[in-house]
């Protein structure tokens, strides 16, 4: 199994202890860096002629690496397609950018790793499966090609990102070993998620303007700049920049203003996981919202 595999897998894989040492973690991770300068040169090259069965040969060697595999995985073409067109290629890159002025600060700096490390373990897994579906004669060989190609893009500027982050071998290490665990959602909150999705999302695209899910959000959001004015007020921000409010929504302390604006609009005690899954939801609009 991959690195990041293990790192975006399962319950029990994420607990699973890793048997290779920390010496052996940064050599994989190291390895990896060294295929990006090749795979350049290959991804420049692709087009459709009669060298392109021998031309993707190389970027399939390089990409059968330690970090990322598919083995476990089966997509169609045209979900591959489909997946891959869902967001314009610009958003993307604005979201990787976006990342670092949510999360680039020190209180959250294993999250921030931990979404780069997840948004390129996507991009591989998506250049492995593009690859093969373009050895096995493809029915769309220029989308495909041209998607490798955005895909690459989207990589490097991951990879430079990850390169600005001066502690980035301590928090990869952390990670990996699971010394330091990103909580994900369980069962419940996944079944969750999928229930209030549709809904949040109306409600910011204000198709919604009313009902209990609305009055939490509308409650939240404004409470965000109050609270804002009080941490630098106390000490808790330095000084106003123009990405505090991100920087707050995306602080641990955001999740104790959600619960507490909530429980105070409700008589009967709000679950925990609803909580959780209002705040991931929250945070993937208010994170998005000026793409």
């Amino acid at each position: 199994m991959g690195l990041l595999n293990h790192l975006f897998g399962s319950t029990e894989s994420i607990a699973r202890e890793i048997e290779l040492d920390d010496k052996s973690i940064l050599k994989n991770w190291k390895e990896y860096l060294t295929t990006i300068p090749k795979k350049k040169g290959v991804v420049e090259r692709l087009k459709i002629d009669f060298n392109l069965q021998n031309d993707l040969q190389e970027p399939k060697r390089l990409l059968i690496l330690d970090l990322a595999d598919i083995s476990d995985e089966e997509k169609e073409e045209s979900e591959l397609i489909s997946d891959l067109e869902a967001i314009e290629h610009s958003q993307k890159v604005k979201r990787v950018h976006k990342l670092e002025q949510c999360l680039g600060y020190a209180e959250t700096k294993y999250e921030y790793v931990y979404r780069l490390l997840h948004q390129l373990h996507l991009i591989l897994k998506s250049q492995i499966r593009l690859t093969e579906r373009l050895l096995a004669d493809s029915k769309h060989p220029k989308r495909l090609i041209s998607h490798i190609k955005s895909q690459f893009e989207l990589e490097l500027e991951i990879i430079k990102k990850i390169e600005q982050i001066e502690t980035f071998h301590d928090l990869f290490l952390a990670l990996i070993k699971g010394e330091h665990i990103i909580r994900s959602m369980d069962s419940s909150e996944k079944r969750l998620l999928k229930k209030m999705q549709n809904g949040i999302s109306k409600i910011f695209s204000n198709e919604i303007t009313e009902g209990i899910t609305y009055e939490w959000a509308m409650t939240v959001f404004e409470a965000i700049e109050d609270k804002v004015h009080e941490g630098v007020a106390n000490g808790m921000f330095p000084s106003y920049h123009p990405d505090i409010d991100f920087e707050f929504a995306n602080r641990p302390k955001f999740v104790d203003l959600a619960r507490e604006s909530i429980q105070n609009l409700r008589k009967r005690k709000v679950s925990e996981q609803m909580i959780n899954v209002f705040v991931y939801l929250f945070r993937e609009w208010y994170n998005h919202r000026r793409d």
